[in-house]
């Protein structure tokens, strides 16, 4: 009589993986993004999807050699019900495939129980295994806080308008999330997403950030904050390279304009470049553009870099140190 044979022990990572949603437009730098989860993520259990919209089989089998020896799989996706959500966008500088997000349940496979989503402006510097070892808690999802943090109790011209921009999400400043990297259950996604989609038909003028919005909305209460090391966005680059201050953050974000492959400098120089270039070496051969930002979000960045720069440098000085303060303080929160 032959002995039953051991089952293999899951690994912590088991039912786990990492999202990233592109139209084909897009595909370069997610792909970067990609590259630079995959070279972070050791448990080979973990795999690295890209769900490219509007695309089919045949145009995304193109990439196998260059995928080859990766954890990375692009598959295409097709999303009827983004055209209908697209009216209600809203956003002035990101295109509507930013609400593809919502619709990662049912483009993932039954084996996934949970998932890593992260945007396609994003490079990942640091491991990923510890957070994806973690289950996110029962019916809550995880996420970084947004910028929006920083300005809150500062006085400007602007203040009234973010004030009544969160009250109309029923949100406060401490509570909202970016939603450039999103760590949920797939159970806590399936009961968030109806009601973001709700409330971003019900009330588009009241989301100015199209998804983030409904997501922050929809999602009250059931949120734990992440280290601000897991989305380091613009805003508080421009405030603080925290590596000088020996913070080493988990995933970049180049929020805004212009990102660093469209034009490498203050904040963002070429280090953060070096996974884009190693996209364009491994898809040389393939059917992909270089994406071209739209003008009016490549205009308005810069001239919002160069605002900040100044004004904490000769007119707000003291801005700079309180952000500062702010921001060692998101960095250094550990796990809920």
């Amino acid at each position: 009589m032959n002995p039953t044979p051991l089952r293999k022990p899951q690994s912590k990572t088991s039912g786990s993986a990492i999202v990233l949603i592109c139209d084909q437009n897009y595909l370069l730098p997610t792909f970067s993004t990609a590259l630079s989860a995959d070279r972070h993520t050791a448990a080979n259990d973990v795999p690295v999807i890209i769900f490219v919209v509007n695309s089919d089989s045949g145009w995304t089998r193109q990439f196998d050699s260059a995928v080859a020896g990766t954890k990375i799989r692009i598959v295409a996706a097709d999303l009827p019900q983004l055209k209908q959500a697209a009216s209600f966008h809203r956003d002035r500088y990101l295109p509507p495939i930013a609400l593809a997000r919502f619709w990662i349940d049912g483009l993932l496979e039954h084996n996934i129980d949970r998932f890593l989503y992260v945007d396609g402006d994003t490079m990942v510097d640091g491991e990923l295994d510890s957070l994806l070892s973690v289950r996110p808690p029962p019916g809550k999802i995880m996420a970084a806080p947004d910028v929006i943090r920083l300005f809150m109790d500062e006085l400007s011209r602007g203040i009234k308008h973010d004030l009544a921009y969160l009250e109309g999400l029923n949100c406060d400043a401490d509570s909202y999330f970016n939603s450039g990297v999103i760590y949920a259950s797939r159970d806590a996604w399936k009961s968030i997403v109806p009601k973001a989609l709700d409330f971003l038909a019900e009330h588009p003028e009241l989301c100015r950030s199209s998804d983030q919005s409904a997501l922050n909305h929809a999602a009250r209460g059931r949120v734990e904050m992440l280290p601000l090391t897991y989305n380091y966005q613009s805003d508080h680059m421009m405030v603080l390279d925290p590596r000088k201050n020996g913070f080493a953050p988990v995933i970049w974000h180049f929020t805004g304009g212009p990102k660093p492959w469209d034009q490498p400098g203050w904040p963002w120089d070429e280090y953060f470049n070096r996974f884009y270039r190693m996209s364009l070496l491994l898809l040389k051969d393939c059917s992909v553009t270089t994406p071209k930002p739209p003008e009016a979000q490549l205009r308005a960045g810069i001239s919002h870099r160069r605002r900040t720069k100044t004004r904490l440098t000769w007119v707000y000085p003291w801005r700079k140190i309180t952000r500062k303060r702010k921001t060692l303080l998101l960095l250094s929160a550990g796990f809920p």
